[in-house]
């Protein structure tokens, strides 16, 4: 990524992509407001359950979490505010980030430990109460 222009592209097309998977995996219909938050939940719960039975590739992984953070961070940055961040200061493992007013969210990682780890964290209360801490 060069340009913050380039990057919110990105971040905005994976958003879209998650749109698209949700309708044509789940026949679930995502629209980039606050109430979808929660059929985001059903979706990676859903995923969770799929990635037990058969494990996901790590490329699979990958793409599944960041196009479900792209998703959750345009709710987030459409409500409060905020830009992306392509972090590199590890750079065998590079990332992107939603930052706001000096605070890091990494959605990709929430995204992830819901699918691997906790199909009980929930994203919906997670961008909840991040919004509620950056508009106190």
């Amino acid at each position: 990524m060069s340009t913050q222009p380039e990057l919110n592209n990105l971040m905005q097309q994976c958003a879209a992509d998650a749109v698209q998977f949700a309708s044509e995996e789940y026949q679930i219909n995502l629209d980039f407001n606050l109430e979808s938050l929660s059929l985001v939940d059903t979706i990676l719960s859903r995923l969770h359950e799929v990635n037990r039975q058969q494990r996901f590739s790590d490329e699979h992984m990958f793409t599944l979490c960041n196009i479900y953070a792209a998703y959750l961070g345009q709710i987030f940055i459409s409500v409060v505010g905020g830009e992306w961040i392509h972090q590199k200061a590890d750079e065998t493992a590079p990332y992107v980030s939603l930052n706001y007013n000096n605070r890091e969210f990494p959605l990709a990682s929430l995204c992830f430990h819901k699918i691997t780890k906790d199909v009980h964290l929930s994203v919906r209360e997670y961008i909840s109460q991040a919004m509620s801490n950056v508009m106190q």
